[in-house]
């Protein structure tokens, strides 16, 4: 059942029947000579309870008829015969006093009810027509926000696959060549699973990424040893910033996977962190692939921060450097 705004039905009333009542009784107080001296404010209280009594039946109407044609032109058409028919039985009261003639004051009043119902009427619509809006604005803003939310998801989930099935063909590479080296690179690659697969969290906060980074790097050093360099240059406090999971790892697992290196030719990773910016900087020595690299991994992080509401991620590249700068989150 279609709910109406009545608290703001009920106060556009109260604030509109007062001046309504005004604009309805001045005219005609005045052309007929102060209507045989009656009292102005008794007779603007008297159009004022009586505009405040057509208001309520419309609300009335509105909130406990609900067919389609109550939001028509036959509403306020319904209120003006039962307003009409309540002042001709109140009219007639006081028509004693009043001594008008009766063939212009019953098309006046009538003119009078008809123009108060249909004022009425467009205000009733105004304020639904907005309330519509900006409740279909709001169930757009969560459709957003719940399609957002399974996009980022997506993008997330993309991380830990495509991980894990790199350090398994590495796991595979060293089994065939050095089974010792193969057993210690898997369990220590089973203790960093377990430290960040179930991850659930949009961002992790920055001391916690940079050790997973460690681990990280800790862990290819098994099978790269001197030819991974990796060091950090952090000049901010770290428990301040946060940055989305997996953003920094995924750029070390970019260098090493573009990368072609050895201990006379070691890969350099440099993570440094200022002012609101994080920038990884590696040396470039990249591996011949007949294919240029779609570059999944830069644009799956670049997409989870516009999603965030982040700016971009910058990437630099000169023809013996690469470096990704990215805003860090403050808490």
């Amino acid at each position: 059942m279609e709910s109406i705004p009545t608290k703001q039905l009920i106060k556009t009333a109260f604030g509109t029947a007062p001046i309504m009542g005004l604009m309805l009784i001045t005219p005609v107080f005045i052309l007929t000579n102060g209507l045989n001296h009656f009292n102005f404010f008794i007779l603007w209280a008297g159009a004022t309870c009586a505009i405040t009594f057509a208001w309520m039946f419309h609300i009335a109407f509105l909130a406990f008829i609900k067919h389609p044609w109550i939001k028509t032109w036959k509403r306020p058409l319904m209120v003006t015969g039962i307003m009409y028919g309540i002042s001709f039985i109140a009219f007639y009261i006081i028509d004693p006093q009043l001594k008008i003639d009766r063939s212009n004051i019953e098309i006046i009043r009538l003119t009078n009810i008809l123009a108060v119902n249909a004022i009425i009427f467009v205000l009733t619509d105004l304020i639904l027509t907005k309330e519509n809006k900006n409740k279909f604005a709001l169930e757009n803003a969560n459709l957003k926000l719940v399609n957002l939310e399974a996009e980022y998801k997506l993008l997330k989930d993309q991380i830990n696959p495509h991980f894990l099935f790199n350090a398994l063909s590495t796991a595979k590479a060293l089994i065939k060549k050095q089974p010792q080296l193969a057993e210690e690179y898997i369990i220590r690659l089973s203790e960093f699973l377990r430290a960040s697969i179930n991850n659930n969290r949009k961002t992790i906060p920055l001391k916690e990424e940079l050790a997973l980074c460690n681990e990280y790097i800790a862990l290819n050093k098994i099978r790269f040893g001197e030819a991974l360099k990796f060091e950090t240059n952090i000049t901010i406090n770290m428990e301040n910033y946060t940055v989305p999971y997996f953003s920094i790892l995924s750029l070390i697992e970019n260098a090493i996977k573009h990368n072609i290196f050895t201990t006379e030719t070691p890969l350099h990773i440099t993570v440094s962190a200022y002012d609101n910016y994080l920038e990884l900087t590696n040396n470039k020595q990249v591996k011949f692939v007949l294919e240029d690299s779609p570059k999944t991994g830069l644009k799956n992080l670049n997409e989870r921060y516009k999603l965030l509401n982040i700016e971009e991620i910058v990437v630099k590249e000169t023809a013996t450097q690469f470096s990704v700068k990215i805003a860090l989150i403050k808490k």
